[in-house]
């Protein structure tokens, strides 16, 4: 056990000393939070319920998650793979689970401080009003959902080369963005792409913390889709956890 801890603090450690990795990271939710928050007026409610300041700030905070994950389990992972980092990790005295299972909780740790970062943006710039019990309160429960969008991440970095990985990442942060509704509200979209954007587990992470802030309560279902997703990408992350290991045996 002290071996794990070891290994996932020095993992965290290795993701919060790369500039690189943080201004990615941190970058992109903060200025898109900037450059759309004037595309319309501030407090014009949307769907009747929150305004578009804090709207846009929790669908930031959605896709800084996203981009979280997929930066630190997918590109970060796949280059790892194709250095040979992985298999000498599978030499180590660690348990062969522990290499993806540190991977996805380094994500979700650094996943924590993207939200934060978000928030404090969307009180400064946007001019969001919550009270303290509420922001912990979204902040927790963005953070707790984020599971699925983690898994994905280190399925990715499982699935694709260390050259075609930065491509991918890119690809998938903006496609999830954009189609999963976080760039403009899905309400404004064609009928087709809402039913995409439902379809998306982007889409149920952000909308948990709008149905929090708009006293839509629970928000079951969404906790059901992304129940579901944590489930599938978790399936499939150890099927390729296995046949990578039986791979190396050969």
């Amino acid at each position: 056990m002290t071996e794990l801890l070891a290994f996932a603090r020095f993992e965290v450690v290795r993701l919060l000393r790369s500039w690189k990795f943080l201004v990615t990271t941190v970058g992109f939710p903060v200025i898109f939070y900037m450059l759309f928050l004037g595309n319309r007026t501030p407090g014009r409610l949307i769907d009747g319920t929150v305004p578009w300041r804090t709207f846009l700030m929790v669908s930031m905070c959605s896709f800084g998650a996203l981009v979280a994950a997929l930066t630190a389990g997918g590109a970060r992972l796949s280059a790892e793979r194709g250095s040979g980092w992985a298999r000498q990790m599978r030499v180590t005295p660690l348990p062969a689970w522990s290499y993806a299972a540190t991977k996805l909780a380094a994500s979700m740790l650094v996943i924590l401080p993207v939200l934060g970062l978000v928030e404090v943006v969307g009180a400064e710039f946007g001019g969001v009003q919550l009270g303290v019990g509420t922001w912990l309160e979204l902040t927790g429960l963005l953070w707790a959902s984020a599971l699925p969008l983690a898994a994905l991440g280190v399925l990715i970095g499982y699935l694709v080369s260390g050259e075609t990985a930065f491509p991918v990442v890119t690809g998938l942060m903006f496609v999830l963005g954009y189609f999963g509704g976080l760039f403009k509200p899905v309400g404004s979209m064609p009928a087709p792409l809402q039913t995409v954007a439902r379809m998306l587990p982007n889409f149920h992470h952000a909308a948990l913390g709008l149905a929090l802030l708009d006293g839509h309560g629970f928000g079951l279902e969404n906790w059901l889709v992304l129940l579901g997703y944590t489930v599938v990408f978790g399936v499939l992350l150890a099927i390729k956890h296995r046949l990578e290991a039986s791979r190396a045996l050969a």
